[in-house]
């Protein structure tokens, strides 16, 4: 390699310039060819071909200020501080070769050129970054000393060009896509940007909505730009675009139709029926070309579960998974088997990076990991720009809050706005959500389920066949002790599910002195987040007999409802919403190996004080007063017709005002995104959502103290817990919170590895830190 080579990366990588900026610009014509359809669905004709070439000279152009003496130096000095941002001097080179040739240039060529110039000024900071606009000429206080000694400092590093001009030049007139420019001379035709990045501050103050054509086709151009870029500063030097084929016959009749549908679509059919394998047919058949695929589940451990199952399907390499804890779960994994920090650190790191870039076609994830883009959360022009085309897929759509379901309800109108292809499946469809959804795509959009698809024998059997037979007990959960331990000894598999964590380890704790020398686990969300991974995955492998493990009782709180795919041979749980119960049920002869239908117990007796938190009372007194008759066989007809009962005229009132105040708030937030820059009010509004804190069990910070001295970061981290915010002020009233300097947020309570956090306790010998 030439020494006289510039350089993109540190020598060690030994990555130059050229490969660099021919690497981006391979990826961004991967991107073209891969979504030019989609974008037809959204953009008109002339901003489609006007993004396609202005990303191609995006590509070759954003990095071109990096050839300057000083930041080469910098590459190879890591005390040598160059400061000055490279991409003012790519987009300067730019502009003036715009500004050498535009006497020969018509109006679609200053387009293009204002989408690239735009994209590369920006690829890295925000555009009211206060260094990038300070090198680029616009000072926050522009006396007439600081705006000389602004111009000077350009002049300076422009002059840092000299030693690479040739270089420059032949790599310019060496691809096509720069043939209408004219590269300058020398780089005294380099002047700041100032008046450009001007023009684009005013000018994105007066675009809204977002998704309006003429934002979106700014917000393609940063993205794609952007991904590109920690695409293949990352390694990765090629977007997937194909899938391979799969095979997942026998095909059933509603799979067949969903496989050969076109269009949005709901999908109503029982647990067990085979409602994946449905979506994946109806997703293929959808996909026009590269678009990307979204698997939407409401909680972390079943995304986990269906990352095996599609990873299966598809590849590792075509799967990406996405939520807040992947890379704790990436961690745990490998940790287990290598027991080496730094060899886990690194493996977990790179696995959750890959997976949070644009290149796999499938992302199993949270709406909360697609909603933030939506809340201008930084480089949120990356994530839109994978959803506009994008085809998605919410599995048990049923399961959020009101508030939740609000904000997801108002992205679908969004999506559709961006050429989205949605499929909405839940077990349980009430008819309300249903019109809500409608409404949001537009009232075209078809629903199918077991019943209206072409029936064969196993569908008659499945639609007749009664997996459960209710049994209702008016009397509290933990008055059905003595009947749980019975079922345990009868050689029954056992879920019990509590809806309070405190609740759920009392009962835990009493069924494990009732019975001695039986398998009895304790699953809830007041794990720190090492036990909790530890624990999901150890209950999940040995009820699908992947381990010498025998799972006999697991005491659950909700983290078992949804999209787990486990069996048990009956239920013990305490009155929840309808929706919630049947997917509780779900766990229960999940394959119908019971032909005669397991017993599903319902403690209807509950403390009203302590679920007011949990669960709306309208609710609940309406699941028990539509209830089937005790000892009821439950058909898909019977629990379809217990939902619509209960949810016949939508949600209580509590629960439609906060329905309609979440959807007021996020359509705020819409309204002020704009391209180029964070929002920071909306920042604050997406961390808002979550109403929990980590926390760290005070007996816990030695260890956790020992692994910062480490520098074992993540072990540190998995020492975590998360509470409620309710839970954390009466902590606070109590006086046993104690805040860090370092801000990690320590409580005065005892912590158990088989009981997890319990807040009614504090440590019996506690100590100042």
């Amino acid at each position: 390699m030439p020494s006289s080579e510039p350089l993109a990366k540190s020598e060690v990588s030994e990555i130059t310039l050229k490969q660099h900026l021919k690497e981006v610009y391979h990826y961004v014509n991967t991107v073209i060819e891969a979504y030019t359809s989609v974008w037809h669905t959204v953009l008109d004709r002339d901003c489609v071909d006007q993004l396609a070439n202005a990303l191609k000279i995006a590509a070759l152009s954003h990095d071109l200020g990096k050839a300057a003496k000083g930041f080469q130096r910098a590459l190879s000095d890591r005390k040598y501080r160059w400061e000055f941002r490279h991409e003012v001097l790519s987009t300067a080179l730019l502009l003036a070769s715009f500004d050498q040739a535009r006497s020969h240039l018509g109006n679609p060529s200053k387009e293009v050129i204002c989408l690239a110039a735009s994209a590369v000024l920006t690829h890295h900071r925000e555009i009211q970054d206060q260094q990038l606009n300070s090198d680029a000429g616009l000072a926050s206080l522009p006396t007439p000393k600081v705006m000389c000694e602004i111009d000077k400092k350009f002049k300076e590093k422009a002059h840092e060009l000299e030693d690479a001009w040739d270089c420059l030049d032949q790599f310019w007139k060496s691809h096509s896509e720069f043939n209408f420019l004219k590269f300058p001379d020398n780089h005294d035709f380099l002047t700041p940007p100032k008046d450009f990045l001007k023009q684009i501050q005013e000018q994105i103050q007066d675009l809204h909505p977002f998704y309006d054509s003429r934002v979106l086709v700014l917000i393609l151009m940063r993205g794609w730009l952007m991904a590109a870029d920690h695409a293949v500063s990352a390694g990765v030097k090629d977007f997937k675009v194909f899938l391979p084929t799969i095979s997942l016959s026998p095909l059933r009749p509603f799979q067949r139709y969903l496989g050969t549908y076109k269009g949005d679509m709901f999908l109503e059919a029982p647990t067990g029926s085979g409602k994946t394998n449905a979506a994946l047919l109806w997703a293929l058949n959808n996909r026009i070309k590269g678009e990307r695929i979204f698997y939407i589940l409401p909680y972390q451990a079943s995304i986990e579960a269906m990352a095996d199952t599609l990873e299966n399907i598809f590849g590792r390499e075509n799967v990406g998974v996405l939520h807040s804890r992947a890379l704790d779960y990436a961690f745990r994994e490998h940790f287990e088997q290598s027991e080496s920090y730094q060899e886990s650190e690194s493996y977990a790191k790179k696995d959750t990076a890959l997976n949070r870039l644009a290149h796999k076609p499938i992302k199993i994830t949270t709406p909360f990991q697609l909603l933030k883009w939506f809340f201008g959360i930084t480089r949120f022009e990356i994530g839109i720009s994978e959803m506009t085309g994008g085809i998605f897929i919410f599995d048990e759509i049923h399961a959020y809050d009101t508030h939740v379901t609000a904000l997801i309800v108002e992205m679908v109108k969004i999506l559709k706005k961006m050429g989205a292809r949605l499929l909405f499946m839940s077990a349980t469809f009430p008819s309300f959500l249903k019109e809500l959804l409608r409404e949001a795509v537009g009232y075209e959009i078809s629903s199918t389920s077991l019943e209206t698809c072409n029936q064969d024998d196993w569908t008659k059997k499945f639609l007749t066949l009664a997996r459960h037979r209710i049994r209702l007990h008016d009397t509290s959960l933990e008055n059905l002790l003595g009947e749980i331990a019975k079922s345990v000894k009868d050689g029954k598999r056992v879920l019990v599910v509590a809806n309070r964590v405190a609740q759920a380890q009392d009962i835990y704790c009493k069924l494990k002195e009732d019975l001695k020398g039986y398998d009895i686990r304790l699953l809830h969300s007041r794990f720190i987040r090492r036990d909790r991974v530890e624990k999901e995955q150890d209950i999940i492998k040995a009820l699908k007999f992947e381990n010498s493990e025998e799972v006999q009782v697991l005491v659950a709180t909700q983290v078992v409802e949804v999209s787990l795919d486990i069996s048990f041979d009956v239920i013990y749980t305490e009155i929840a919403p309808v929706d919630d119960l049947l997917q509780r049920f779900g766990r229960v002869n999940r394959y119908g190996h019971n032909p005669d239908g397991a017993e599903v117990h319902i403690a209807t007796e509950f403390d009203q004080k302590r679920l007011s938190n949990v669960y709306d009372e309208e609710i609940l007194i309406g699941t028990l007063k539509n209830a089937p008759h005790d000892g009821t066989h439950l058909t898909v007809g019977i629990t379809t017709e217990w939902v619509s009962k209960v949810y016949e005229n939508g949600w209580p009132n509590k629960g439609q005002k906060r329905y309609e105040e979440a959807s007021v708030a996020f359509q705020h937030v819409i309204q002020a995104l704009r391209p180029f820059q964070e929002l920071q009010e909306g920042k604050e509004e997406f961390h808002g959502l979550f109403q929990s804190v980590e926390v760290l069990p005070r007996c816990l910070y030695d260890e956790y103290k020992e692994a910062l001295i480490q520098k074992q970061y993540l072990l540190a981290n998995e020492l975590l817990v998360p509470i409620n915010l309710g839970s954390y002020h009466m902590l606070k009233a109590q006086d046993r919170i104690i805040m860090t300097k370092d801000g990690v947020v320590i409580i005065d309570a005892t912590y158990d590895c088989n009981l997890g956090l319990l807040l009614e306790k504090s440590e019996d010998n506690a100590y100042i830190i």
